[in-house]
């Protein structure tokens, strides 16, 4: 798999109750790093993800938070197979969903851990997030758009098109090409009258972008091969 094709599919943000030392901050990142190896096989529907997947972990001082984000290559045609993109997101919300679950919970039974000291946990959605939260918007403007008022409606369509644009910013065409579909078969192609969305035009040039690019954006992905096996959290301090 090209790191460059890859998408962000899920982020797992934990915050501890704690100020901890350099060996537990380092000790942590290798662990989530296995953590996320290991559900990521687990838990993401092989029909919709490439069995191949990256990562990258970060703490920050002060209260401990850290940050896994597991990256991998959507499967274009198991999305649709799957009852249409909007289900294939589904699933990938609930597998990363399921992911971030599981790694509190491993967490929370290492014998140095007090789980009282997870003090919040987000499960953050990467890419599939965006895609639902696009939905979300597109399905609200088509059953309320005789309730909205002008301003409302006129907010909504900025809101769906501002969200569109920073999609063609992050997803490859095939991809877009499907949400461009949704848009058709919602019948909300009067939006392109009234926002300049490039939305129903065949020939519209997609740039060929990328979700991660490496030498632009710092990222250093970290491969499967480079991850170690399972290690145990020593004391915070």
């Amino acid at each position: 798999m090209r790191k460059e094709f890859t998408y962000e599919l899920a982020q797992s943000y934990i915050r501890f109750d704690f100020k901890a030392n350099d060996e537990f901050k380092t000790a942590l990142e290798e662990y989530l790093l296995h953590k996320g190896k290991e559900y990521a096989k687990d838990f993401f529907n092989k029909d919709l993800v490439i069995n191949e997947f990256f990562f990258t972990v970060e703490t920050e001082d002060g209260s401990l938070k850290s940050r896994l984000k597991i990256f991998g290559t959507l499967l274009i045609g198991g999305l649709i197979s799957y009852g249409g993109i909007r289900t294939g997101i589904d699933y990938l919300i609930q597998d990363a969903r399921a992911i971030t679950n599981h790694i509190v919970t491993d967490i929370a039974n290492e014998p140095n851990i007090d789980p009282n000291s997870i003090g919040r946990v987000e499960r953050r959605l990467g890419v599939p997030g965006q895609l639902k939260r696009l939905f979300q918007d597109i399905d609200n403007l088509n059953s309320n758009r005789n309730n909205l008022t002008e301003t409302e409606q006129t907010a909504l369509i900025n809101k769906i098109s501002s969200s569109y644009r920073n999609l063609i910013n992050i997803l490859d065409q095939p991809i877009i090409e499907q949400i461009q579909l949704e848009f058709r078969e919602q019948e909300i192609l009067y939006i392109t009258e009234q926002n300049q969305l490039p939305l129903p035009n065949d020939d519209f040039d997609f740039p060929r972008l990328t979700a991660i690019r490496e030498e632009d954006e710092g990222i250093f992905l970290i491969g499967e091969g480079e991850i170690d096996g399972e290690i145990k959290l020593p004391k915070p301090n």
